[in-house]
């Protein structure tokens, strides 16, 4: 169970603060954050992982709540957390394999069983093929499916995907949005941000709007009209 309880995150008058968020996101589930360019969904999702802190508020992760948590209890945190960026994250001039592998070779698995999850991982995405090639030579539909099996080496409990589509054409975009699908289909709670509504409009995931660092609350969104949606999800 993710909470929010009346969070929120001020950077001045820099689009990306936050105002009094309340929020329960449940294990298992798959959730959508919608909004525009500015509108909170990147903050939001920081703050789950805490890369930042709240300015006022609670953020209860599991058993982790920002209010007394620790830089270590922080790292164990992020164990339990798989990432993924709109820009990959990835070091270019690696091979896919030591990519993926970075996770588990930072916390000094062993060679045999970094091996095994990393090829198991990379066969899963479609990518067995390119372990040995650098990651400069991928295309970005296919940087973007390494950085989801990095995300997913420690097992997650839930994969945060910020943007991940945002630089990818419409077909490297759906298998994107496939491959994150069958993660959840395994077990894992899914949280996508996104701009994209013609990616996802026919998916049958909650929904949460943001706008102007609000969540907008269901009596604004239960009948939301599509051209409303498409401006609460245009890029800016």
């Amino acid at each position: 169970m993710i909470q929010f309880s009346h969070v929120t995150v001020n950077y001045g008058y820099v689009p990306g603060a936050l105002k009094d968020i309340n929020l329960q996101l449940r294990d298992g589930d798959f959730t959508l954050i919608l909004g525009p360019t500015g509108s909170g969904k990147s903050t939001l999702l920081r703050l789950i992982y805490m890369d930042i802190l709240p300015s006022g508020g609670v953020v209860k992760v599991g058993k982790w709540s920002s209010y007394r948590i620790t830089p270590r209890q922080i790292n164990l945190l992020r164990r339990n957390i798989g990432v993924v960026f709109q820009d990959f994250k990835l070091i270019e001039n690696m091979s896919v394999f030591d990519n993926v592998s970075l996770p588990l070779v930072i916390e000094g698995y062993r060679r045999k069983y970094v091996k095994r999850v990393v090829n198991t991982l990379l066969d899963e995405v479609g990518l067995l093929h390119c372990g040995d090639q650098r990651a400069s030579t991928l295309s970005l539909g296919e940087k973007q499916r390494v950085a989801i099996a990095r995300a997913m080496t420690r097992n997650p409990f839930i994969v945060i995907a910020d943007e991940p589509t945002g630089n990818l054409d419409r077909e490297a975009s759906e298998n994107v949005l496939s491959l994150l699908q069958r993660i959840h289909g395994n077990g894992t709670s899914v949280l996508m941000a996104t701009h994209d509504y013609e990616l996802i409009k026919d998916t049958p995931y909650k929904r949460i709007y943001m706008e102007n660092g609000q969540v907008l609350p269901p009596d604004r969104t239960m009948n939301i009209g599509k051209q409303r949606i498409r401006l609460l999800t245009k890029q800016e």
